[in-house]
């Protein structure tokens, strides 16, 4: 591992393409993969959905497309407690 934090990748893809998201997909959900969106939802549990069926239990991104971004912390994940990889 390169000392990255998880999902570092998915949201920096998320964040070069923030404004065309914001243009054509307001409020809805995006399901992100590596550097792919592989499609925007109306909630986030059918972004959870596709991203299961799709890859599986690994980490990928979902995240609200809005102009502010929320700020959540979720020390399990921070903290390398709970891994996504059987």
């Amino acid at each position: 591992m390169t000392g990255e934090k998880p999902l570092q990748q998915e949201y920096q893809f998320y964040l070069g393409r923030k404004p065309e998201l914001l243009r054509q997909a307001p409020g809805k959900f995006a399901l992100i993969k590596g550097e792919t969106l592989v499609g925007t939802y109306d909630t986030d549990a059918d972004a959870y959905k596709v991203g299961l069926s799709k890859f599986g239990n690994v980490p990928f991104l979902i995240i609200r497309i809005q102009e502010k971004e929320e700020q959540t912390w979720t020390p399990i994940l921070e903290l390398g407690l709970l891994r996504a990889n059987p």
